[in-house]
């Protein structure tokens, strides 16, 4: 199991360069060993993108703004789009291409597989939905339903491989775990946890965080609920806004919400 206790050895990389013509990456996922996958935001376009160099293999005009990423298996992606819509991508070899897609009945945000489901998530109201692979509403989480304000910005989703579906919360600043039917089980906080954003489930037990007030990365363990930083700024982390992880080659990626292309690399030696 990939474990980031030991800051001494996760080691920055040399950046990745994307030419997004002074757009925005709001989210990215990991393709493949050599692929990764990124949305942009301001143009109508995802792009699969080099993780040696940066540079472009493929890109997809798409019929809104891209918003959110996720791997449905290895040659499908899934991205929420403006105007409540998400949209399946088939990835074949170095080529994309558009695949079904349904509309929603809201600002969809976040989306995260689970086994044969999606689960998405919703800013204004905020709420969360789990949808079967041709938008079927199987479940849904409401904060009027729950009696209480669960959610106020529900960005990003995670999902880890036991099941459990993690929804980082930049107005609450919580990352609260559901499971596959939207019951909660646990909310966590921590004052060193501000404003999170990108979030991924990288084993049943680490899930890691962007954690943008302060500029870090974070490692909450789900079973004792302990948080803490793994990066900082003296590490090179700047506003950091997502991330990704490859299990395979042992790499991180962030991406800073800076509009200059950079995608920030660490390796565990």
């Amino acid at each position: 199991m990939f474990m980031f206790a030991d800051l001494s050895h996760l080691h920055r990389q040399q950046d990745l360069e994307v030419d997004i013509d002074g757009w925005a990456i709001f989210d990215i996922t990991v393709v493949s060993d050599t692929r990764l996958l990124v949305p942009v935001w301001g143009v109508e376009k995802v792009m699969l993108v080099d993780s040696q160099t940066g540079g472009t293999v493929a890109q997809l005009t798409l019929q809104a703004h891209p918003y959110r990423v996720c791997m449905w298996d290895n040659n499908t992606a899934v991205v929420t789009l403006q105007g409540q819509k998400v949209q399946f991508m088939n990835i074949k070899g170095d080529s994309l291409q558009l695949g079904p897609s349904f509309s929603v009945n809201g600002d969809v945000c976040g989306v995260g597989r689970s086994g044969d489901r999606l689960i998405v998530s919703y800013e204004s109201p905020p709420w969360l939905e789990v949808l079967a692979m041709d938008g079927r509403v199987m479940h849904t989480f409401s904060n009027k339903a729950a009696g209480r304000d669960v959610f106020k910005s529900p960005y990003f989703i995670a999902t880890s491989t036991d099941g459990m579906v993690y929804v980082s919360d930049c107005g609450n600043s919580t990352i609260t775990q559901l499971d596959i039917n939207l019951c909660v089980t646990r909310t966590y906080s921590d004052p060193i946890l501000q404003g999170p954003r990108g979030t991924i489930a990288v084993s049943a037990d680490q899930v890691l965080v962007c954690s943008y007030g302060n500029q870090r990365i974070l490692l909450l363990c789900p079973s004792t609920g302990v948080i803490t930083s793994i990066l900082e700024q003296q590490d090179g982390i700047l506003v950091p806004y997502a991330l990704t992880f490859s299990p395979t080659q042992r790499k991180l990626y962030v991406v800073p919400v800076d509009m200059s292309g950079r995608i920030q690399v660490f390796q565990q030696q």
